[in-house]
């Protein structure tokens, strides 16, 4: 009896003993080691005109589309990224991303699309259902952060209802009857 008492001590003395030196004070929810990145917050919005429905395309008059968005910051007195390069993707897939507009860097800026320039960027006419995703790739702080990478979540990628108070992250474009 005496030696399994003296097991059990031991197993806790030695268990305690482990415990208390597995502790450091980079322990917590961010260590020390590890840096948070200030990213800017970029947001895309469309530009309201009188004249045109500013996120659709008519298939049947591909030509008469002309989409106005801009790109601003979100909190404007915040540091502002180095550039942003303004890119579209296809139908959410993104393997097919191409350059829009490069090197932007005052905002905010509006920019003009057509579905001639959407077209011609991905050398295939417009097809109905077709979705066009425009967002920036943000430079800032030396780093690359893109809206639509191949692997992972993009630079805004995961943010839910801000569309309240009007922050969006990207501004899509769809082919409709």
């Amino acid at each position: 009896m005496k030696l399994r008492i003296i097991n059990i001590l031991t197993v806790l003395i030695f268990g305690t003993v482990i415990a208390l030196t597995a502790c450091s004070k980079d322990d917590g929810p961010i260590p020390k080691n590890i840096g948070i990145e200030d990213v800017p917050a970029m947001t895309m919005n469309t530009e309201p005109q009188k004249t045109n429905n500013l996120d659709t395309i008519r298939f049947g008059n591909p030509t008469a589309f002309a989409g106005k968005f801009k790109v601003a910051m979100v909190f404007p007195t915040a540091a502002k990224p180095t550039k942003v390069d303004i890119v579209v993707r296809k139908n959410g897939a993104a393997t097919n991303v191409k350059l829009f507009k490069a090197d932007v860097s005052t905002f905010p800026t509006s920019l003009t699309v057509t579905a001639a320039e959407i077209a011609t960027l991905f050398g295939a006419p417009i097809a109905l259902n077709d979705n066009y995703d425009f967002a920036p790739d943000i430079y800032a702080n030396g780093k690359k952060y893109e809206a639509f990478p191949a692997v992972g979540l993009g630079s805004g990628a995961g943010v839910t209802g801000m569309n309240t108070i009007g922050f969006y992250e990207f501004v899509r474009i769809t082919v409709k009857n």
